[in-house]
């Protein structure tokens, strides 16, 4: 009877055991796949800002922009899934020249084999970027900064590193107010209010899933009072390649007063372009609703797919 006790005893230790065995002689996944590092260059990242774009159109620029940050996303191919944490590097983190872009360093990650999509942005502005897949790309406060995308496919076969060079293309729109009347004295921030267009970027198109329009502001400082020509410019994806919406600007006083509002009515959006108004931006309409700004003048700049000109009709 003793035996048959210690015998059961016996077989009830080995069976809660065996589980613990078993997990102790199994390999991770991270202990059995070889990694294989790959490196992605950045070879055109500088590209030419709206800002260098001549009122003609005739000339190109030949100073490059400077991008605020750069950040690499890799996804599995199959899945979606984010497979490595998303590397961010700063400008402010290098030294510049003073003549050209800041070169950042060359990303490099470690993966095992299989297929991936890598996902490059870059981008301007201080605020967070929150990549929750591929479909949805968003910046905090709704923001749509100036952004130059990269989506592609690349392969780990485990032969060895590998490396990858790939070129930035913008995916934003741009409307720039140019002011050709002095600031006032008491201006603190102008606020543009489109229907057009949204905050969020499908990087797998280029394009926004929600068009849901934008509100944005930009603050002024109080140094840019009594200056003329100033350029107040805001940026929008797109829900195609190209789009037509209603701008309202307000100028904003420091007390928070509305100090002049004009409402541009079908304003013409396209992507990697920039519309432009020039005219009286602070003198009141005189009326109680919104100044309307119609009868468009377009120019394309077709050697940089560039600028649409926006005349005041005076």
């Amino acid at each position: 009877m003793r035996y048959r006790q210690y015998f059961w005893s016996l077989l009830l230790l080995l069976g809660l055991c065996a589980p613990l065995l078993l997990t102790a002689c199994k390999s991770s996944p991270d202990e059995s796949e070889e990694l294989s590092s790959v490196t992605f260059s950045i070879t055109n990242y500088r590209q030419i800002s709206f800002d260098d774009l001549t009122s003609s159109g005739t000339t190109r620029a030949t100073i490059s922009m400077t991008l605020a940050n750069l950040s690499l996303s890799v996804f599995n191919a199959e899945t979606g899934e984010l497979v490595a944490p998303t590397i961010l590097h700063k400008s402010t983190d290098y030294e510049s020249d003073g003549e050209s872009a800041m070169m950042f360093s060359q990303f490099s990650v470690s993966l095992p084999q299989g297929r991936y999509k890598v996902l490059v942005l870059g981008y301007n502005g201080s605020r967070a970027c929150n990549i929750s897949s591929l479909h949805h790309i968003a910046w905090e406060d709704d923001y749509v900064p100036n952004t130059f995308l990269y989506l592609g496919d690349f392969t780990v076969d485990g032969n060895g590193n590998a490396g990858k060079e790939i070129t930035l293309q913008h995916v934003v729109a741009a409307f720039r107010v140019t002011a050709e009347d002095a600031i006032p004295n008491d201006l603190g921030k102008m606020r543009f209010t489109t229907t057009a267009g949204g905050t969020v970027l499908d990087a797998t198109t280029g394009f926004t899933p929600q068009n849901t329009g934008r509100t944005s502001d930009i603050n002024v400082p109080a140094s840019y009072a009594g200056q003329e020509n100033v350029d107040f410019t805001v940026y929008l994806f797109l829900p195609q390649e190209q789009a037509t919406g209603t701008y309202t600007v307000q100028a904003i006083g420091k007390n928070g007063a509305v100090l002049n509002e004009r409402r541009f009515d079908n304003v013409p959006l396209r992507i990697n372009y920039m519309t432009q108004w020039l005219g009286k931006a602070f003198e009141p309409s005189g009326n109680n609703t919104p100044e309307e700004q119609n009868g468009f003048n377009i120019k394309w700049d077709m050697e940089w797919e560039g600028t649409i000109e926006v005349k005041n009709e005076e």
